[in-house]
């Protein structure tokens, strides 16, 4: 009897079976990680390499750029418009357990380039197991009928959409059936002015809660990055890193006043004491009510404001 394997490749050449997600493998849920692949060495003093050339400064060697001139230039770019020299950072990330929703919104972003796992040739087996439940139903109990209803429904798709494959259906059309909250793996490169600049928006509250795990996970890459890679500098020049970390804030971190103030934005758990603040002109960096990572938090935005 001919094996599904053979008889996908009789349906398309092109087609193979994916890796299964890591997490999934190891027992636990799905759920968003990231692995930073590449990141400029140095990447800060890169950066003020580039930006001192606009008070007339050649720099020719990075290791001549000290830390206090790194950080001062980072500090300066930070309050400016002028943000090229942030561009001279590139970052690729691999982002894994990520669903299809969430690179349908990462990709219209346009502030990089993107390579995706296809749904057209990866055939997903055991894909049960790798559909992220959302937080509003994961938290609820194991027998609760809305929880029912979605774990009976992925079952129904997964196991609908391996049949058709082994019976010679082309993964490009049996695809149509998986939930849209399949999980997938793309690459993402960028560089670290666009990465910025998209972080004011995906870390407010008003985002969709995988983007709030998708950026934990790759503020943790970030930092993780000098050591995993065995950089001779990692321990001295840990500091880079923690100090591009921090440049990711919601964006009225950036502006000092909620951005999301029209009738059709959602109710956010900081907004009230950003505009106490934003009303008495105290900028962000005298906020000490406000952890920036609050709207982090499942169900910032979801709260009604009576609450």
């Amino acid at each position: 009897m001919t094996n599904s394997k053979e008889i996908a490749r009789i349906a398309d050449v092109a087609m193979y079976e994916a890796e299964p997600d890591p997490t999934v493998q190891a027992g636990s849920a799905v759920h968003p990680t990231a692995t930073l692949i590449s990141m400029t060495p140095n990447p800060l003093r890169t950066m003020a390499a580039a930006s001192g050339l606009y008070s007339g400064r050649v720099v020719r060697d990075v290791g001549e750029v000290s830390k206090d001139e790194a950080l001062a230039a980072l500090a300066s770019v930070q309050k400016t418009t002028l943000k090229a020299p942030l561009e001279f950072i590139d970052l690729e990330f691999l982002l894994e357990g990520v669903t299809r929703n969430f690179t349908h919104q990462l990709v219209r972003q346009r502030t990089g380039v993107y390579v995706q796992e296809s749904l057209r040739f990866a055939v997903k087996r055991g894909g049960e197991a790798e559909v992220a439940m959302p937080p509003s139903i994961a938290r609820l109990k194991e027998d609760a009928p809305q929880r029912i209803i979605w774990e009976n429904s992925v079952h129904t798709a997964c196991i609908s959409y391996e049949r058709l494959v082994d019976s010679g259906i082309p993964a490009e059309d049996a695809r149509g059936l998986l939930p849209s909250n399949i999980t997938t793996r793309v690459h993402y490169k960028t560089n670290l002015r666009n990465l910025a600049d998209h972080a004011g928006y995906r870390l407010c509250s008003q985002a969709q809660y995988e983007w709030k795990q998708v950026w934990q996970a790759m503020i943790n890459a970030i930092l993780d990055y000098p050591m995993r890679q065995g950089l001779y500098y990692a321990n001295s020049d840990l500091w880079q890193y923690q100090a591009i970390a921090g440049l990711f804030k919601p964006i009225c971190y950036e502006t000092g006043k909620c951005e999301f103030m029209g009738a059709e934005d959602r109710f956010c758990s900081i907004r009230v004491r950003v505009e106490n603040h934003h009303e008495r002109g105290e900028k962000p960096e005298t906020w000490t009510d406000i952890d920036p990572r609050e709207p982090l938090r499942d169900g910032a935005a979801r709260l009604a404001p009576e609450v």
